[in-house]
């Protein structure tokens, strides 16, 4: 039905939108994300957002907002009182955590929204995208270590012996400059949007993707060792977590011989498929271990890397198109464990390895004297709910929809929905449905996800950009 001719349909019936109702204001404004506005006129607001707010001077992408606000954090947001992570002041723990992932997604959606549009204004936002993961890895290339002051490690102060710059490495960009801190989903995420974005781009960004393939590729090859807040994860040893997040190492290494024609590439890529490649879900992988239970939190969001991951496979190494698509449908419908009925997850869950049973956690919280790190939450378990996985299931519906048969109803069926009610509350990072959020943790009830924005980009032109194989009906 034509925009139009629905709003006037609206009007009559007084249910008209908050940000078309008489006398109200025309500014950008998330609030008018509304579900009587079409899916794509929403999915357009939400790109006009990003493409006006969430990029900070130096071009680098944000990654979460003060929600009610729709505005970067800043330090009056916080309060001595509030409980956050160590390290980074929490304003830019808060702006800066997810940018490189939020830059990958969001370069992968534009690359689909200019398959199902060629429209210029795709590749505008993609460029940008683009430039924010360049200026996130130009920050390592040009660091500068030694210059960066002694290092102290439990009393001992030395200077700094690492080498002055690297390569390989997307960073989560506190302050706008490079850190130690990373994850596997910001290097995922990036290389997803540079990998769909080469075809689309001109020869000098096209040269400049195959390069930070080939030195992503190279520098994790020596050895998977992530440091995040004074930890160190080496992530092949990393038991249960080795599963999932060397399946996407792997795919990585598949995706740099695919665009660099590198042999170590390959080799690597076929030393970690026969050790991963089976995609097990949390639940298979405990069950290995012999735990009859255990404690679910953001696991069950990862099945979005999962089940991207898979569709790659597809598309590059076909003969095993049955493994992938067992695991896709696994994950898929692991990610449907702890989901109430409005969409939204127990962050905190108690999984019964044998039978897939799921209970959520009674409030507890350690004594203060027996905490590890002065973050509440991890030292805490709370029937919170988490919005991570709702605004993953919007790309992974779409691909599961397309690929599994099995699931091909009530993938998109989940698809749908997801368009069909997105307002603005589907945008933050916690909910607190019973009321049991302790003080310290409360502004986090404020928090709005960039990783939602992008994933509803993504998902929507997905969609579009395969309506035969999805029975697209996003309008």
């Amino acid at each position: 039905m034509p925009t139009l001719r629905r709003l006037l349909l609206l009007a009559i019936c007084g249910t008209l939108p908050p940000a078309f109702a008489a006398g109200a204001p025309k500014e950008l404004s998330l609030e008018n994300l509304h579900p009587s506005v079409p899916v794509a006129d929403r999915v357009a607001l939400i790109e006009r957002f990003l493409g006006e707010r969430y990029f900070d001077p130096q071009g680098l992408m944000y990654s979460h907002f003060n929600w009610r606000e729709e505005r970067p954090f800043t330090p009056a947001d916080f309060t001595p009182a509030d409980s956050v992570m160590p390290g980074p002041e929490p304003w830019q723990w808060m702006s800066y955590e997810n940018s490189a992932f939020v830059s990958g997604l969001l370069l992968t959606a534009q690359c689909y929204r200019y398959l199902a549009t060629q429209d210029p204004a795709a590749l505008d936002l993609a460029a940008r995208a683009f430039r924010s993961l360049d200026t996130n890895y130009r920050l390592t290339e040009q660091r500068n270590r030694a210059a960066e002051g002694p290092e102290q490690r439990a009393g001992f102060i030395g200077q700094s012996t690492a080498r002055a710059s690297e390569t390989g490495f997307f960073c989560k960009p506190y302050y706008g400059q490079a850190t130690d801190n990373t994850s596997t989903e910001q290097h995922f995420a990036p290389l997803l949007g540079l990998y769909r974005y080469w075809p689309l781009a001109d020869a000098p960004t096209r040269q400049r993707i195959e390069q930070i393939f080939r030195e992503v590729s190279r520098r994790w090859r020596a050895g998977y060792v992530i440091h995040y807040f004074g930890e160190t994860w080496e992530m092949e040893k990393s038991y249960p977590r080795a599963q999932r997040h060397m399946f996407l190492w792997m795919v990585m290494h598949r995706l740099a011989y695919e665009l660099t024609g590198e042999p170590e590439s390959l080799d690597e890529f076929q030393r970690l498929r026969a050790l991963y490649a089976n995609m097990p879900t949390p639940r298979e992988t405990e069950w290995g271990l012999g735990h009859p239970g255990y404690t679910s939190t953001e696991d069950r969001s990862f099945h979005v890397q999962m089940v991207i991951g898979g569709e790659l496979l597809l598309e590059l190494e076909p003969a095993d198109r049955t493994r992938w698509l067992r695991g896709m449908e696994a994950w898929w419908r692991y990610s449907l464990i702890g989901q109430r009925d409005d969409l939204a997850s127990y962050y905190f869950i108690r999984i019964d390895t044998l039978t897939g049973d799921w209970e959520k956690l009674p409030a507890a919280i350690k004594p203060r004297a027996l905490w590890r790190s002065p973050f509440m939450l991890h030292n805490a378990v709370l029937p919170i709910c988490w919005l991570g996985t709702q605004e993953r299931q919007a790309i992974s519906s779409a691909i599961v929809a397309r690929h599994v048969p099995a699931l091909a109803g009530p993938a998109a069926a989940r698809f749908h929905r997801i368009y069909a009610e997105l307002d603005k509350g589907d945008l933050k990072w916690f909910s607190d449905p019973e009321e049991v959020m302790p003080a310290p943790l409360q502004w986090m009830l404020n928090v709005m996800q960039g990783d939602a924005l992008a994933f509803y980009s993504l998902g929507y032109w997905y969609d579009r950009a395969h309506p035969a194989e999805t029975n697209s009906s996003s309008d």
